[in-house]
């Protein structure tokens, strides 16, 4: 089975609380690393940026999971494209919440400053496009 990274973005309902959205982060982070995903996802409480890598099929079940989430309300699926190589070596969330948490190394706090951490030093093209496309102003507002 080959190896596929899907970007997309998606809005949660008026229901996702950033509390709500903190508690789902660490699960997220939970979930994907008990099934070797890697990737990042870039959110407030009201929408996100998610690029996740893995096998194929396991890349695709996670992206329904996150489409029959209840509190998603839309999801828009931008790259569905087989890779050779990983652009990430691990799952990290990275949230703007407008709240103080208990953030970690892998549910971390997003920043002007910290999307570069947060990124690869030489993403792909693609990657960078959605990056600079998305992780813009509004995006590191609170909603």
């Amino acid at each position: 089975m080959g190896l596929a990274q899907l970007i997309y973005t998606s809005t949660c309902t008026d229901a996702m609380t950033p509390t709500m959205a903190y508690q789902v982060s660490s699960q997220s982070v939970s979930v994907c690393e008990g099934l070797g995903l890697t990737g990042r996802v870039f959110a407030n409480n009201q929408q996100a940026l998610a690029i996740t890598e893995g096998p194929t099929d396991l890349v695709r079940q996670y992206f329904e999971a996150v489409s029959a989430d209840v509190l998603v309300e839309s999801t828009l699926l931008h790259y569905d494209r087989p890779i050779e190589t990983r652009e990430f070596s691990d799952y990290s969330v990275w949230l703007n919440l407008g709240q103080e948490f208990s953030f970690s190394d892998k549910v971390c706090r997003l920043t002007e400053q910290s999307v570069a951490e947060a990124l690869p030093a030489y993403p792909s093209a693609k990657l960078r496009i959605m990056a600079i496309a998305y992780l813009h102003g509004d995006m590191l507002a609170i909603a």
